[in-house]
């Protein structure tokens, strides 16, 4: 299994090469915040039995969600969060708001492209971006 953590860093090698480095800083600061969030945040939607999982490695392991969880753990309700709350309370403007869409777009075609999420979480994350990123 590959974590958030691991997913997110490959991520960031593939695209440094393939992008623009103002560009490259865009993706690194959107996916250094997400990751923040989804370390602060995202166990407030796990299951019964995934908390459990991540209480006890955080416990033991001192592994936070992102060195716990795969990418498949990343959601709906993660991603709109992130995007409408976490990014607004941080002083993110729309501009931002907008690129942060954009980078997670690209960021779950590329791990459906490495089959680090299935289709259905691929075609529910991306099409929910599809629609966000119009209104930016």
């Amino acid at each position: 299994m590959i974590t958030i953590n691991d997913a997110f860093q490959n991520f960031l090698s593939e695209q440094e090469g393939s992008l623009k480095p103002d560009t490259y800083l865009d993706y690194e600061d959107v996916i250094s915040l997400f990751e923040e969030f989804l370390d602060a945040c995202a166990d407030d939607y796990l299951s019964r039995e995934d908390r459990s999982l991540y209480e006890a490695r955080r416990k033991q392991e001192n592994k936070e969600y992102c060195g716990t969880f795969d990418p498949e753990h990343i959601g709906l309700h993660e991603i709109e969060d992130f995007l409408d709350d976490y990014l607004v309370e941080i002083g993110g403007g729309k501009k931002f708001i907008g690129t942060a869409s954009r980078v997670l777009n690209r960021f779950f075609e590329w791990a459906h492209e490495k089959e680090y999420i299935s289709q259905e979480a691929f075609e529910e994350n991306t099409g929910f971006l599809r629609k966000y990123k119009k209104r930016y």
